[in-house]
């Protein structure tokens, strides 16, 4: 029973971390992409589609606070969010998804929204 105790305990480690994301508003230098990402929904704006999808999964690097990474999942679209810790105020981000069977990787920053 003491080594269930411990997988609960650990299970919720990264969780805990979590919770303190804020609310972010994200894009790229030259406004290509923008991605408004909450603890539980996302909306993505990329290449004239907009995208609104569901936060599927969270998780830090193993033994770190940093970088989270979501799983995000639409009707149409998909991605993997990759946050880093802040910096000056800004949050940098990257974004795994893809066109059709092409992969694109995204890149830009995050501030808070109020």
């Amino acid at each position: 029973m003491g080594i269930a105790r411990l997988f609960v305990c650990l299970a919720l480690l990264p969780q805990a971390a979590l919770a303190d994301l804020p609310q972010l508003s994200c894009a790229d230098h030259d406004g290509s992409w923008q991605l408004e990402l909450s603890q539980v929904d996302a909306t993505f704006a990329y290449l004239d589609r907009n995208s609104d999808m569901q936060v599927m999964q969270q998780s830090i690097a193993d033994g770190q606070d940093w970088p989270i990474a979501m799983t995000v999942v639409g009707p149409r679209d998909s991605g993997i969010v990759i946050v880093e810790a802040p910096q000056d105020d800004t949050y940098p981000v990257r974004i795994l998804t893809q066109r059709g069977e092409t992969p694109i990787l995204l890149a830009g920053f995050c501030q808070v929204t109020d």
